[in-house]
């Protein structure tokens, strides 16, 4: 297994679901500062810039036949289907905000561009990354009252689009940088591995996620102040509080000191920063742990591998019991105990899985329609990924 797939890359798929589990569940019972730091806001965005990688991980077999369009096709699928399964699991989600509605969109704009050179994903990347966040927050404080919060059917579609891409906890505007980092890391991790270098490869990427962190919390601190006291006109340690709390998909205000904050689910540059960092550096520390371990261990990590390739199916299954639990049985949903029973379901799945070598049930529907909407493969010029 270690040889055909990477394995660090599952583990850390089931990092970003059990983080999010706990940001649903232990979040409610205001735990340490250093658990907020790690849960409120970094699984999703780990579970975005994995997001990325699968994209090129899915498609690299036809992009290595020069089936350019086939690749392209089965993302638009893959995007699709899971857009559509986050429209008909959000009536059942009474107690998560769903994220498969703007994380399909996502998936179908990168693979859009999934035969692009490295060099412009990344401008791209940095262009969302820098100015993502202040159109999300603009668009929340200027646009007009029924295209945010729609009075009659009629807009409702409007204004779904907009929120999915503008105005929503999860805007496609800074996801989709997210998805396009998690292109590029795959890219790289993917050349390195070729070249016999993959652990190299993970240790730089984890002191570079290393690095975003001490930049983005650096320049945090800076932004707490300018807001506070020129912002807020409020002493800074008064107001810090207030100011890094969850934003719920765009920065409090548009002044451009706002965009200095990384205040959990702001999409400010710093935000970001902090949040994509940390991504990195726990797929550096899984990829490394990966790499290192002998045939046997890696074999006993099985369920847990297998699991993390079935992130879709946890997430869905997590976010319905989660949901049905808070309904019915409230004191079931919130604090350690329910966050180390949702885990436990998700691992239990995963052996599941390992048992019988098969994939998720979830991840199997997007695979038939990704396959199905590609076709048969149409050789072309070899597609260039550097």
């Amino acid at each position: 297994m270690a040889g055909t797939r990477l394995v660090g890359i599952d583990l850390a798929r089931l990092a970003a679901v059990a983080g999010m589990m706990a940001a649903h569940t232990v979040l409610w019972e205001a735990p340490a500062p250093g658990v907020v730091a790690l849960v409120d806001g970094p699984p999703s965005t780990l579970f975005a810039v994995l997001g990325g990688v699968s994209v090129v991980l899915a498609a690299r077999q036809r992009l290595a036949a020069g089936d350019r369009r086939g690749a392209i096709r089965s993302t638009l699928a893959r995007g699709a289907v899971v857009a559509v399964l986050g429209v008909l699991v959000a009536p059942l989600a009474t107690a998560v905000f769903v994220v498969l509605v703007p994380f399909g969109v996502a998936i179908a704009l990168a693979g859009l561009l999934l035969t692009l050179p490295s060099w412009a994903i990344a401008a791209l990347a940095a262009a969302l990354w820098a100015a993502g966040g202040s159109l999300a927050a603009i668009a929340r404080e200027s646009l007009p009252a029924e295209l945010v919060e729609p009075e009659g059917p009629g807009d409702a579609l409007l204004a779904g689009a907009v929120d999915v891409v503008l105005t929503g906890v999860y805007p496609v505007v800074t996801w989709l940088a997210y998805l396009l980092v998690g292109m590029l890391l795959a890219r790289a991790l993917l050349a390195a591995r070729a070249r016999g270098r993959e652990r190299r490869a993970l240790a730089t990427v984890g002191v570079a996620g290393a690095a975003l962190i001490a930049a983005a919390v650096a320049a945090s601190e800076l932004g707490v102040r300018l807001v506070a006291e020129a912002v807020l006109e409020q002493p800074a340690e008064a107001m810090r509080d207030s100011i890094l709390m969850n934003a719920y998909g765009a920065a409090q205000g548009t002044e451009p000191a706002w965009q200095l904050v990384a205040a959990p689910h702001s999409g400010t540059p710093t935000d970001m920063a902090r949040t994509v960092g940390i991504g990195l550096v726990a797929i550096a520390l899984l990829g490394l742990l990966a790499a290192s371990l002998p045939p046997r261990a890696l074999r006993a990590l099985e369920p847990l591998r297998a699991a993390g390739a079935a992130p879709l199916t946890i997430y869905v299954v997590h976010v319905v019991l989660l949901s049905t639990l808070a309904l019915a049985a409230p004191e079931l949903s919130t604090g350690w105990g329910a966050w180390a029973a949702q885990l436990a379901v998700a691992i239990g799945i995963g052996a599941i899985l390992a048992a019988s070598r098969a994939r998720g049930p979830l991840e199997r529907l997007v695979g038939a329609a990704a396959t199905r909407a590609a076709g048969p493969r149409e050789p072309t010029a070899p597609a260039r990924a550097e």
